[in-house]
């Protein structure tokens, strides 16, 4: 993969995640990888509160209630934005906003809110604003506290993702690559 420091177009870095790809996740966290050292990178772990970098940046609403945990997120115009791996299916809505998006399938998107989106287990996704953006997730969940929520709904490692999900994600790449 490029050094995408060099890469000035911010479509131009989603296609290039998707250059030669294997499986969509490994290239999605050697991205991750290489934008760790460009200054003003913020980052969130799933299960721990928002920093105040991330809390400021990238405003986030949560709401747990009768089983259900919603989240609507604020990302600014001209962000790029890389997921969490999702481990349910559940309802998305981009209320607002237009973003380019590297979709399951390894193609770039151009999308314009409002849209609803059924969001399959195992996706992530790599998105660069731009417009400011609002998306909302819903998800069923028994979590009590919303670091419990996150830590049932997201991962960051897709190999804690169910083994017959996996094998369906790698089957697809196989298909896709002949």
């Amino acid at each position: 993969m490029e050094d995408i420091t060099l890469i000035k177009d911010p479509i131009e870095i989603l296609e290039n995640i998707n250059l030669n790809r294997g499986m969509i996740w490994e290239k999605i966290f050697e991205f991750q990888s290489q934008i760790r050292s460009i200054e003003g990178f913020l980052t969130h772990t799933a299960g721990t509160p928002q920093s105040e970098g991330m809390q400021d940046m990238f405003p986030l609403k949560q709401k747990l209630e009768n089983g259900l945990y919603t989240r609507e997120i604020f990302m600014p115009k001209d962000s790029l934005v890389v997921s969490f791996i999702h481990k349910q299916n559940h309802p998305s809505f981009f209320l607002s906003g237009e973003m380019s998006v590297l979709n399951d399938k390894g193609e770039v998107k151009r999308i314009k809110a409002p849209m609803a989106i059924e969001t399959e287990a195992g996706t992530q996704r790599v998105a660069v604003m731009h417009e400011d953006c609002v998306w909302v997730c819903v998800y069923r969940t028994d979590a009590k506290t919303f670091e419990e929520a996150e830590l049932e709904v997201y991962t960051d490692n897709y190999k804690e993702l169910p083994l017959e999900l996996i094998k369906i994600e790698k089957n697809k790449e196989i298909c896709q690559e002949q």
